[in-house]
């Protein structure tokens, strides 16, 4: 078991890529605490795995401390942080957002990564290091049309990313993110859009490995990160998307 006798706070944890993980991570020997809005999903996640559930917005900082803390009264220690918590925010451009969208998306995005690593960092100082791993996105590497607000927040977590692999490195905190793909996750967007062939047409074709991903692949890379058999990689992003992001994929037959 990889993760044997360590805690493991995961934002977001309630269902998809953030549930995948916590479930792998408790299978791993890690005490879990699950931290979300959704309550009822979060409530049966950790319960299934014999883990805790916090009810966290991670867009206000003092609900990020409290969950910290928690975890910490709960488990003794804080060995591993999952930010895999996230706001999609409206499908817009720069000039038909609204201010409180904008806002609304970095605060989740990127204040909520800020707020939950501050206080999750104090804590692994104390027992000698530990494991931050963003959940990011291929959006950040490479931008997407009418998206502006969750672009930009997903691109600034690689900046904070290093920053704070640079800050702590010599204290034994590694920091790393992930950038997923199109993930089969059962977020309500993909769910719907899982029904238009030629969104489906899209998302294949944008892969070389020609399908979508598994919120289980995700949570294994995010494992390898968290544990020690990543201990020499820090300030890194690992992109989960079925090579979405390293060029086109092979061209059909009729054009070779």
């Amino acid at each position: 078991m990889r993760l044997r006798g360590k805690a493991a706070l995961i934002t977001g944890g309630a269902t998809g890529i953030g549930a995948a993980c916590a479930r792998r991570f408790a299978q791993e020997g890690a005490h879990v605490a699950i931290a979300d809005i959704n309550q009822d999903d979060g409530m049966r996640t950790a319960e299934a795995i014999g883990g805790r559930f916090i009810f966290c917005d991670v867009a206000i900082a003092e609900q990020c401390r409290a969950a910290v803390a928690e975890t910490v009264a709960c488990y003794g220690r804080l060995d591993v942080l999952i930010n895999a918590a996230a706001y999609l925010g409206g499908y817009r451009n720069v000039a038909e957002m609204t201010e409180e969208e904008w806002r609304k998306s970095l605060a989740v995005t990127l204040d909520g990564v800020f707020y939950c690593s501050k206080y999750a960092v104090q804590e692994m100082l104390k027992t000698g290091g530990g494991a931050i791993v963003t959940i990011a996105s291929v959006e950040g590497m490479m931008g997407a049309a009418n998206h502006s607000a969750y672009v930009t927040g997903k691109s600034a977590l690689f900046g904070l990313t290093r920053s704070m692999a640079i800050d702590f490195g010599k204290s034994g905190v590694r920091v790393n993110a992930i950038s997923p793909g199109i993930i089969d996750s059962g977020r309500p967007d993909i769910e719907r859009l899982k029904h238009d062939p030629v969104i489906m047409r899209f998302w294949r074709d944008m892969t070389v490995l020609n399908r979508m991903g598994r919120p289980e692949e995700v949570a294994a890379a995010a494992l390898f990160l968290a544990s020690d058999e990543a201990s020499y990689i820090t300030g890194q992003n690992l992109a989960v998307d079925g090579g979405w992001t390293i060029g086109h994929p092979p061209l059909p037959r009729s054009f070779q």
